[in-house]
């Protein structure tokens, strides 16, 4: 690890032994290549309008979408054009409610693809956005608003030894990342547990590792991550009869089915509202460094220990502090505040929903994917 980092305070540690050599000693030898990644965000959030008494959501998106031109900040509502991975899409969250008496509206902010390296791009955007927002309109949030994030190696496509490797530590740190979020999103319908679903719920942690390796293909690894029981509540809510694939998992591989070859982002969908960019920030740096080193390092992992949500974030951090990313304060605190889950149902989905869940449910299945075309437009370009 770096200099400043102590080793023996890390029970795991993926990273080479060599991390453990003392600020003392001969200097360490030259680290694997981490992969460089591209990103983009899905920002969920109730906005209403400082200005005007908007009667539609579709009164707020325009609103939002002049204002972020106003602030010279390149967007779109969404219908308006043809998707593009160089600007932000505005749109209806439809896993919001809204509420037109009131003249609040669920939005969805969609963002460019970056390339993480390039952080001084990406921070000056999500801070300018939210300015924006906050400057023009009242911005909260409700249980349903999420963060999204979708990462994809910077040359577009995954190694299916990549994506294997990032599933098993996603498995791995489930509970870690529990912790990191408010209790109503570890309990999601739209971030349901991938370590507690209906294929490795009934499995240990070494069966699941060898589950996620024995995955001859991408459709194989996204089935194995993202199925969902015809019986839990979101079978019921879609009227399904048998088990199937399903992308509202903390970590959605459905894209890397329905693509093929490897094309196709990963979305982490557990966090909660970003109302701040500090929020935003936070999460990018965290999911992006995570899938740097799980690609990296991620074989290494020893299912038969135990988790620890001090080694994650010193794992982070490393990567952090390697990959040159500024405000790593903003991750630091995130881990200084976090509480280790506790008691037999951590991870645990919730056995029921709403009604208004359960109609909204069957209203995502129609949504666009605008995360996906603005990813079909980057491959292209690549």
């Amino acid at each position: 690890m770096p200099h400043n980092y102590k080793a023996a305070h890390v029970r795991f540690d993926p990273v080479p032994e060599v991390h453990k050599i003392h600020k003392d000693q001969a200097p360490r030898p030259q680290q694997p290549k981490v992969p460089d990644f591209r990103f983009c965000v899905e920002l969920g959030l109730v906005v209403r309008s400082r200005t005007y008494k908007h009667a539609s959501s579709a009164g707020v998106e325009e609103e939002i979408s002049a204002r972020l031109a106003k602030s010279g900040i390149a967007n779109h509502v969404t219908g308006t054009k043809a998707e593009s991975q160089t600007e932000w899409t505005v749109a209806k969250d439809l896993a919001i409610p809204s509420h037109p008496r009131d003249h609040k509206f669920g939005v969805k902010l969609v963002s460019p693809f970056w390339r993480f390296s390039r952080h001084d791009t990406w921070m000056l955007h999500l801070r300018g956005v939210l300015q924006t927002l906050h400057h023009s309109f009242e911005v909260t949030a409700t249980h349903q608003c999420s963060t999204s994030i979708h990462v994809v190696p910077a040359c577009g496509f995954w190694r299916l030894s990549q994506a294997k490797a990032l599933a098993k530590s996603a498995v791995y740190f489930e509970r870690c990342f529990d912790a990191l979020v408010p209790p109503y999103r570890r309990r999601s319908v739209w971030a349901k547990s991938n370590r507690h679903n209906a294929h490795m719920g009934r499995l240990s942690t070494t069966e699941c590792f060898e589950s996620i390796v024995a995955q001859k293909s991408f459709a194989q690894l996204g089935a194995c991550m993202n199925w969902c029981a015809a019986d839990s509540a979101t079978g019921a809510a879609l009227g399904r009869t048998a088990d199937f694939a399903h992308s509202g998992f903390r970590w959605n591989l459905a894209s890397l089915m329905s693509e093929g070859d490897g094309f196709g982002s990963v979305e982490f969908r557990q966090p909660g509202a970003s109302t701040a960019a500090s929020d935003a920030i936070a999460w990018v740096m965290m999911v992006v460094c995570f899938a740097r080193l799980s690609c990296t390092y991620g074989d290494s992992l020893k299912p038969r220990d135990p988790a620890r949500l001090a080694s994650l974030g010193e794992w982070l951090l490393y990567e952090a502090d390697c990959s040159g990313v500024p405000h790593k304060a903003l991750l630091r605190n995130m881990f200084d505040v976090a509480q280790p889950v506790k008691g037999r149902e951590a991870g645990l989905d919730a056995g029921a929903i709403t009604f208004d869940e359960d109609q909204r449910l069957r209203f995502k299945e129609k949504e666009r994917n605008i995360a996906l075309e603005k990813y079909r437009k980057l491959v292209k370009h690549l």
